[in-house]
């Protein structure tokens, strides 16, 4: 009985033995062990199974983690050298925090103006005296188409008659090129010019109203015309051009220019008055013996505005940069001109008259020199 029990104990002994023997031990840097069955090495993770359990998953842990293996053999491994030492403490050091500078945005740089007044955009106010040229001031003007021997041969001088007049205008200039002291421009001009008639015109125009239309009922001895013209016709030119123009510049307050300019106008003859002084009633028998009474008080001449071709040169000086001094030459493509006129009567409510036929009309050439002063903005 003693021998059985003793052959039990033996091979008790020796299956505690063999499971002993046969696990790898794990032991952790923290003190703790796991019992598995190590698989694989590396320089990162040891990979292995469960002992309990080495049909199940496969485990990694990271080597850093291990103290060492003792495997089922004998066999040992260490990894003390996967200790990192710990590092000494050191004090704290507070670095104050430096805030960086706000970078403001830089203002666009301004566009410097020109040291000359004409590289910059310009404002101008221009006037001066006017003469006429050519027909337009040395012959007399047969405003009324009429033949001109009809006022006498004294007077039988032609068309055109127009005295000294004024010449203003508003000029902007627009700078398009600049090249040092040479500066190239686009002027927009609005301009008018403005003459009355001449001295001879006035007479030529008085004998073509006084004399011929004062008529004296000799049957009845009574005035039925005796007309004095107390209002002459005068000529206005509304022009709208444009162009170029060049100016070089000597130094910052003195300098040249030269333009040429070519657009629209407008030109407007104003209307004349001849009153009739007498007042009296010219009365005559008409075809069906039935005695006409007929007194107009007094004769308007009107002129219906016309649209032409206007063209302009000019050139000057520019001095102390913003006063020039130009002299101008305008020209206006010629336009045929007939009065209408009208009798006009107060006393018997009458208005009637006759209008004048422009195709038979003479043509009217405007030309005028003018000397203009200006200033610039």
């Amino acid at each position: 009985m003693r021998a059985h029990k003793t052959t039990l104990l033996a091979i008790l002994l020796l299956g505690l033995t063999g499971t002993a023997v046969s696990q790898d031990v794990i032991l952790k840097k923290d003190n703790t062990t796991v019992l598995s069955k190590v698989l694989e090495v590396t320089s990162t993770e040891i990979k292995y199974k469960k002992w309990s359990n080495q049909e199940g998953p496969t485990y990694s842990i990271s080597r850093s983690e291990v103290m060492r293996i003792n495997y089922q053999n004998g066999d040992v491994d260490k990894f003390n050298d996967n200790i990192a030492p710990q590092p000494t403490p050191q004090p704290a050091v507070t670095v104050p925090k430096v805030q960086a500078p706000m970078v403001q945005s830089q203002p666009e740089p301004k566009k410097l103006k020109s040291p000359y007044s004409r590289g910059n955009v310009q404002f101008s106010l221009n006037g001066g005296v006017a003469f006429p040229m050519g027909d337009f001031g040395t012959t007399s003007n047969d405003v009324l188409c009429a033949p001109a021997s009809f006022g006498g041969d004294e007077l039988e001088t032609g068309y055109g008659a127009a005295k000294t007049g004024f010449n203003v205008s508003m000029r902007l200039h627009i700078p398009a090129y600049k090249q040092d002291k040479d500066i190239v421009g686009i002027p927009i001009k609005i301009s008018v010019l403005h003459n009355g008639i001449s001295d001879i015109e006035k007479k030529r125009y008085r004998s073509l109203f006084e004399w011929t239309s004062s008529i004296i009922n000799e049957q009845f001895g009574v005035y039925g015309y005796d007309y004095q013209v107390t209002r002459y016709p005068k000529y206005t030119n509304i022009s709208l051009v444009s162009g170029v123009d060049y100016t070089h510049y000597f130094t910052k307050a003195f300098g040249l220019f030269a333009e040429a300019n070519i657009g629209l106008n407008i030109i407007d003859i104003a209307y004349s008055y001849a009153k009739n002084l007498k007042g009296g009633t010219l009365m005559y028998v008409d075809y069906s013996n039935h005695i006409q009474y007929y007194s107009p008080d007094a004769m308007v001449i009107e002129y219906k505005p016309k649209v032409n071709f206007a063209y302009e040169i000019g050139a000057g000086l520019f001095v102390a940069n913003h006063i020039s001094l130009g002299v101008y030459y305008s020209g206006y493509s010629p336009f045929q001109v007939c009065p209408n006129i009208r009798e006009v009567s107060q006393t018997y409510q009458m208005e009637g008259g006759s209008e004048g036929d422009d195709t038979t009309a003479p043509k009217l050439q405007v030309t005028a020199l003018s000397i203009q002063l200006g200033i610039h903005f």
